[in-house]
Parts: structure tokens; sequence; C-alpha cells
């Protein structure tokens, strides 16, 4: 049986080779490559050079299945195999097509689904603005900004979407190979109203195909302003009435012609379509920014567009491609090369820059590359660039400057495109995992009847479209397949890397419960991770119910898992992070149910602090019973026990104040060993006031005083005393009579205790030292002083022994006359007093026998005060008039015993031998 596969596979694989339609490429100025069936390039542009092909950007060729150029065109003249001219396809001669090779497609060549003789060359023109204003008139001036004049740069017309027909099986006039038999058939893709804007422009520079799966023709498509127009080729030939779909972006016709430019293109899977605009601007003619690229949904039975979605925007886009598998789109924009994920969930958010190089065509190869046009690089304008890897992500996709050399050939702008479906023959495969069953299919963008696969490790062949096969063991291992695909016969091949099997291990875990229940209890499933895995941090893990959950991938737990019954099986499913291979192994979950009574822990509270809040070691907590081998850990909640997380710092500070319970997992060998409730007690200090001052009065020995402990609030029995005496005394009070810094230590019933300081001063009565009075004078005066032994807090008053007092010691306007001044300890160490006198001179006297001021003396003097004192009245000649005794009634105005004359009279008080007072006064009758 092996044999006879191995016949029918060599049979298959001599006649075809994979995309040879595209493995001949011509384009910019006289370049050329071909893509080989070992997927080498070979550069056909060499000395001497035969290719005739000048273009700045549109160009398309066309080979056989074999790889066999038939031939190209840059939309305007068409060369054969040979390079030469088609007779009826000359621009020149003017046989030649209505494309432009100024326009970013400007053609691309379809075979006939059923004469392979016969080849569409479909072309689309560049719309020029010049040529619009003259519409419907042929524009014969000289294009702007150096473009030339027609024929040489342009036919003067927007001629839009036209195809021609070349037959293969003639000979040109000229002995070309094939020639053009119908030329410039022309098809409507915009309004067709005489009076409209459209139909002056009639096109944009975009056009691409793909086939129509199962089908047996292709589906061609254009876009223009905000329509897309898919024209159908099945075996009668061209349908001349497209699908339209209308769908934004709006490109306004004002902006044309550079709002035309910008590739198209449909992935080789046939299912999206991609398109690049330069820019969607309103300028006629003119350059603006805000380009853009879009995505849309293709229906391939139905060519129907829908779906839009901008990838890009604000930004200039020239050329689009998608990667083989049409996993990724790559764009090349003003600012560089971007590659989208089409499998990402925000394909617009996945955009990464692979490169900086200004935007060109982007074309994909028989190889599956990507490769880009180069222009404005200087020497590396002789190159093409790749990208080796388009389905890897980001950077890995490996993009390469100057990778291909075109030598002879020069490129610009453009790239040829191709019927993408001819790019979309990959071989899918599943499950690459050792000792599994691996799945292979056929990704065709059309029918695949029968395959043959050869796995390349030596087993039979296989004949199923879609096989499974299990591989010998891990490795590398190069798989082919040869499939008829709707009657063409396609090879393609694949390298399959299978990996190996991680290794798992059964695991348990026990979880402790805080009360008697045994179910519904919090499991934190990744704990078991380390144990299943053996410590590989490249495999990850994730818990299903069931085993078959677990192989499917289906309903899988949640990390934080209440079990439903005690002991529970459940199943883990291990991958390798890098392959994705997985094995299932199993976890025992049980409860070990404990009640433990709540382990008490009291501190007191922190003085100055005192608001219920204090450091606590929570190692130093015994935990009774436990083994020496085990581990514990702290929660502020069981749930946070349960599940292992949020973990207190041992050197906790509780969060709640006065009581808090927290919890401690104990643990041994990871598995629960128990949950032991801990209730942390902060107690309060006592209520005191803590500094207070007293006094006892040295000159009062036997007075005591008596210290109290300043409780704040509770009672005296609430607590116990300790004071700083010798012998120490434990009562609340104590009694004192001498000065110093007394304390006390008062303690609660829980150990708490806080000192009280009082500082006992000493205190006496005053000791006058003098009395500083200021008479004779308008505002008498009165100010004590005392000496310097005096230490009380003294107050004064003057004549009222029992006040009030003042705090000063001076006193004013004091009436003359005598009197007592009195001073108070005001801490209870007596009363002193002293009697002083206050003078007073009168300024006359009324000696008229009425009993008021009949005599003349100085008020303030007696016995006590001034004893001695002499008074001496003179008239104002300074004669004597009367020697007056203070301590008598005074002057009586008689001199000689007669009455003296009523004028004014000098007098001299000798007070004592330190003072002396003279004045005036009057004598009234």
């Amino acid at each position: 049986m092996r044999l006879k596969l191995l016949v029918l596979f060599l049979f298959l694989s001599i006649s075809c080779f994979p995309q040879g339609e595209a493995s001949n490429w011509f384009f910019g100025n006289r370049a050329g490559i071909r893509f080989n069936s070992d997927n080498t390039i070979t550069t056909l542009s060499t000395v001497p050079n035969p290719i005739r092909i000048v273009t700045d950007e549109g160009c398309s060729s066309f080979s056989d299945a074999n790889g066999n150029l038939l031939l190209y065109t840059d939309g305007r003249t068409v060369w054969d195999r040979n390079h030469i001219i088609m007779p009826n396809g000359d621009y020149s001669a003017g046989t030649g097509l209505l494309g432009d090779p100024s326009s970013t497609q400007s053609g691309i060549i379809i075979p006939n689904p059923t004469n392979p003789n016969l080849y569409y060359i479909f072309t689309v023109d560049e719309p020029h603005h010049q040529n619009a204003a003259a519409y419907p008139n042929q524009f014969t001036g000289v294009y702007e900004n150096g473009g030339g004049t027609i024929p040489g740069a342009d036919d003067g017309f927007n001629n839009g979407l036209n195809y021609s027909v070349v037959d293969m099986s003639i000979t040109g006039a000229n002995g070309s190979v094939g020639d053009v038999t119908t030329r410039n058939i022309h098809l409507v893709t915009y309004n067709p109203d005489p009076a409209g804007e459209e139909i002056k422009y009639k096109c944009s520079e975009k056009i691409t195909a793909v086939r129509i799966r199962n089908g047996g023709g292709y589906w061609v498509i254009t876009q223009f302003i905000d329509k897309f127009y898919a024209f159908k080729i099945d075996p009668s030939g061209v349908a001349t009435t497209p699908i339209i779909s209308q769908l934004n972006p709006v490109v306004p016709i004002s902006g044309y012609r550079r709002n035309a430019i910008g590739q198209i293109k449909v992935s080789p899977n046939g299912k999206k379509i991609a398109i690049a605009h330069v820019q969607i601007g309103e300028v006629t003619g003119g350059s603006s920014s805000g380009g853009a690229l879009y995505l849309y949904d293709f229906d391939n039975s139905t060519g129907i567009v829908s779906n839009g979605q901008a990838i890009v925007t604000n930004s200039g886009c020239y050329g689009v491609e998608f990667s083989a598998e049409t996993k990724k789109l790559y764009v090349s924009a003003e600012s560089g090369v971007m590659q989208f994920n089409l499998e990402a969930t925000s394909i617009p958010n996945s955009g990464q820059f692979i490169s900086r190089r200004s935007y060109s065509s982007l074309q994909l190869g028989p190889d599956k590359k990507i490769y880009k046009a180069n222009i404005n690089t200087g020497f590396e304008d002789s190159f093409l660039d790749v990208i080796n890897s388009p389905e890897e992500d980001g950077v890995a996709c490996n993009y390469q400057n100057a990778a291909v050399d075109l030598q002879q050939g020069t490129s610009r702008f453009g790239l040829p495109p191709f019927i993408t479906s001819v790019f979309n023959t990959n071989i899918l495969a599943k499950n690459l995992c050792a000792g599994q069953t691996t799945s292979f299919e056929i990704s065709a963008n059309g029918f695949v009847q029968s395959a043959v696969w050869d796995f390349g490790d030596g087993s039979v062949f296989s004949n199923a479209v879609e096989p499974f096969h299990v591989f010998p063991g891990p490795g590398n291992y190069t798989v082919t397949a040869t499939a008829i695909v709707e009657g063409a016969t396609v090879r393609s091949t694949k390298n399959v890397q299978i990996s190996p099997l991680p290794v798992a291990f059964p695991s348990s875990l026990i979880q402790c419960s805080p009360t008697t229940a045994v179910t519904n209890i919090l499991f934190k499933l990744s704990e078991a991770q380390q144990d299943i895995t053996g410590g590989n941090s490249n495999l990850s893990v994730s818990f299903f119910l069931s085993g078959q959950e677990a192989i499917d991938n289906s309903n899988p737990l949640p990390n934080n898992y209440p079990n439903i019954s005690n002991p529970q099986r459940i199943f883990a499913r291990v991958s390798d992070n890098t392959s994705g291979c997985f094995v299932t192994t199993t976890l025992d979950l049980s409860v070990n149910a404990l009640v433990a009574a709540p382990l008490l822990v009291e501190k007191c509270d922190e003085l100055n602090g005192e608001d219920g809040i204090s450091d606590f070691t929570l190692t130093d907590i015994p935990i009774p019973g436990i083994p020496a081998t085990t581990t514990t850990t702290y929660y502020a909640s069981i749930d946070d026990a349960l599940l292992e997380q949020n973990a207190l710092p041992t050197a906790f500070r509780n969060t709640i104040r006065d009581r808090q319970t927290i919890y401690a997992r104990v643990e041994d060998n990871n598995q629960c060993n128990g949950i032991f409730p801990i209730t942390l007690v902060v107690n309060p200090l006592p209520q005191l006031q803590t500094e207070a001052t007293d006094y006892v009065c040295t000159n009062l020995p036997n007075r005591y005083i008596t210290l109290n402990p300043g409780l704040l609030q509770g009672t005296i029995s609430d607590y116990t005393y300790e004071w700083s005496t010798t012998p120490v005394q434990t009562t609340p009070t104590i009694r004192v009579n001498q000065p110093g810094v007394y304390t006390v230590k008062v303690t609660t019933a829980k150990g708490c205790s806080k000192t009280r300081t009082i500082t006992v001063l000493p205190s006496n009565n005053a000791t006058i030292s003098n009395v500083v009075i200021v008479d004779l004078a308008q505002n008498n005066t009165v100010t004590v002083l005392l000496s310097p032994e005096s230490i009380g807090n003294y107050v004064y008053s003057l004549d009222q022994p029992d006040g009030p007092f003042q705090d000063s010691n001076h006193f004013e306007n004091v009436a003359p006359g005598f009197h007592t001044v009195y001073v108070y300890d005001t801490r209870g160490c007596g009363i002193v007093k002293k009697d002083i006198s206050v003078l007073y001179i009168p300024n006359y006297f009324t000696p008229n026998g009425d009993g008021y001021n009949d005599t003349w003396n100085i008020i303030g003097i007696n016995s006590l005060f001034y004893s001695t004192a002499k008074i001496y009245i003179f008239d104002r000649f300074g004669k004597l008039l009367a020697d007056v005794d203070p301590k008598g009634a005074g002057w009586d105005g008689n001199y000689n015993q007669h009455p003296a004359l009523s004028t004014d009279y000098w007098y001299l008080v000798i007070l004592n031998q330190e003072r002396t007072v003279r004045g005036h006064f009057s004598l009234k009758r």
C-alpha cells in the first residue's frame, strides 16, 4: 500500500508547482525576478537586460502553473515571454491598453477559467484632474508639475476600468507569442450621469482579484469614492454588471487625483479586503494630509463587501498586504511599515512598526514572504526589502532591508499584483504534541477534492483529505500535501515542530475550616501549582471539575474555589507556555475542621499616644500544640487566611483600636494544619492629670498638705499606688510639709500604669522691707517693697485687712493721712501689715471761729510719724511769726495775740534730718 501511495505522490509532484502563476515579476525600471520551486530567487534583470518595462507604479505579470513566464504589462503595452511587444498591445504604435504606468495598480492579468490560452488584462487609468476638467473633450495641454504632454505622459482622457483579451495560441505579426485580440472593453464603475462629476474621473487606481471558492471563476474588484465594484469572471466570460457595495469612508472626488492612490488587496483566503488611501482630501489635484487604511469582510460567494473598520487614520497609506495565512496585515505608510494582528481583539490597537522605510508597494510572494519596493533610498533602490516571517508577531517577522539584489534593474513604487488565491494553499496543523493526535487540513480557496499526505516520519502515506497522525516523538518533521483543488493540482509543505508533553504530578491541598463546616470552604488552587509542575515556570495550570473538561479546556474553575464535598478530587490541565502541549493530572482537596478557642494577647496602650493602637510582634505569640516544623502566617480576615492573600507583617500594628481579631494560618509542608483566631487587646492606661504643682509654708513647719493621684476617671479602688517616698507609700494620698518632687505610679487591674509628678515648692508670708510714699503731690502714691526672702505669691490691700486685694504693690491717689498696708500670701502662709502716713499741707485757712479751717497745720504727722518735726511761719518779709508744734492744733492766725493780716505766709517744715519742705499758704478772714 505504501508503495502505491508513493508512486501516486511522485506522479502528482512532478506535474505541479505551488503558486507557479506568480513566479515571474517585472516592475520598476527594467527590473525582474523569478521565484524558483525551491523558494530561491533568480534575478532576471542582469547584463544583458532583456526586460523592457519602465514604470513608476503599475505593472502585472503572469506565468503558467509550472512557473513559466507568459506575459507582462505596464497597463499600456503588453510584452510576451520573450520580451517582445504584442502588436495589438503597443501604446507607442497607437494600439495600447488604457491603463497608466503612473496608476498604483494599473493592471492585473486573469486567466480564463476554462480556456488555458485566453487571458484577461484588467486596467485602471490614472484619474487626472486636468483630463476631468476637459471632459468630454481630450486634454491637450501641458500637465502640471512637469507631468509632460500627450501622448507620452497620457492620452488626455480618464479611461476608467477596462479589460482586454490576450490569446496565447496565436502568433503576432512580429513573431510575438500571443497577441491582444480584444482591446479596451469599458466597465462602468461610476455614476454614468453625463452631467455629474464621477463620469469625469471614472475610477481609482486600485484593482485586485481572487478566485471564487467552489465557483470555477474569479472576482475582479475595484473601488471608487465610497463603492466597491466586484466583476465576476466565469467560463462564459466577464460579467459587465458588477456587485456594488457602498461603505465608508467617502473619498471625495474633489480630492482626485491624489485621493485615487493606494493599493487594494483581497486576503489569500478570500475573506477580507484591505484598502490603502494615500489621502482623503478635498483639494483638486493637490496633496493633503489624512490618509487611511480600512479593513472589510468579503463574501467570496456573493461578491459583497461589508463591515468596514478603520485600522489607520490621518496617515498616508500606500502599500497593503496580507500574510499567506491571513493572520497579519501589513501597510506601508508615510511613517513606515506597520504590522496588525488580525487575530487580536482590537486590530487597530495591535499595530507595531517593523520598519521606518517610506511607503511603496507591498506584495506577497510564492515563498509566502512579503516584498517591498524601494524608491528614493539611493543605492538601495536597486534592491527589494523583504519580510521573512510574516506570520510572526512584531519584529519577529524579521524585516530585512535590501534583501533582493535587482542588479541592472531599479525598483520604483510598484510591484505586480496577482490573483491572491494563488498564495492560499496552506497546511494547517493542530495539536503539535508528542504522543497525541495531530490533525491536518489544507487551507485553500476552493474545494479540496483529494489529497496525499507524507508526514515526514517514515510512516505510511495518508490519502484522507483531513488526516490525523501521531508522530513517534518530539522533533521537526517536514509534512507534504499534494492535493487536487477544484481540478488543479497543488503541492504544499510545512515544517512541523512536535513538542514533548509537559511533566505533571498529582497533588493535594489541605485547607482549614474555621468552624465545623467541611464544604463551601475556599481553596486557593494556585497553591498547588508548584507541586503539580515540579517548579517548572514555563508551565501553566488550570483546574476543572472533570477530566473531560480539563481535556476540552471548558468551564475552568476559579482560582478561589469553594469545595462541594470533603474530600473532593478535581483535575488540573498543565500546559507548556511555549508549545501549548498539555497533560492532565489530579488535585485532591480535603478540609481540616479545627475549632480553636481564640488566643488572647493583651498589651497596654502606648504612653503619649493612648489611641487604642499598639505594636505587636506576632511571632512572639505562642500557639499551643503545633509542631516545630510548621510555618505560621498571619491575616486580618478569615477569607484572607483561607486564600493566603494579604498576609500581615509579623511586626504588626493593630488597625482596629482597642480590640482586633486576626488569624494565624499554620502550615506543614504547604498543607493547612490549623487556623487560629488571635484577639489583640490594647488596654487603656489610667487617665490622670500627670503634672501638678503644690506649696508648703516654710514659716509654718507644722502645717501639712495632701498630695493625690489626680484621677480623671474611675474610682480610687480601681487602681494601686506607689509613691516615691522613703519608705514607699501605697495609699492613694500622702501628706507632706517639705518642698520637693513627688511621683506616684498609678496602675490598673490589667497592669497598665501611668505616673503623676507633683512638684512641691516652698512659700512663706511676706517681709516688708520698705514702703515708698510719694506725697505732698497732686497724686499721692504708695509702693510696698518686700525683702528678698519673701518667696510667696502675694496680693496687696490698703486699709482693708480682708480685702479686696490687688496683685500690684503700687497704690495711686492715696488720701492724706494715716493708712495701713496689708500683704497676703495667696498660698495660705499668712498676712503682714504696716502703718504709713501720707502728708498734706493746706493752701489756705480761715480763722473766723466757724469751726472749719480755723487753724493751719500739716496733715499726717502725729506722735508716731514725724514726732520731732518743726513748722516755722514767716511773713513775706521773712519775719518769723510762729513756731508751730505739728502734733498740736496748729497756727491760729494770731501774732502777738493779735490777728494777723489776710495775706500770703511762708512756711518751713523740717520733717527730719533728711527731708524739709518749703511753701506758702493764704490766710483768709
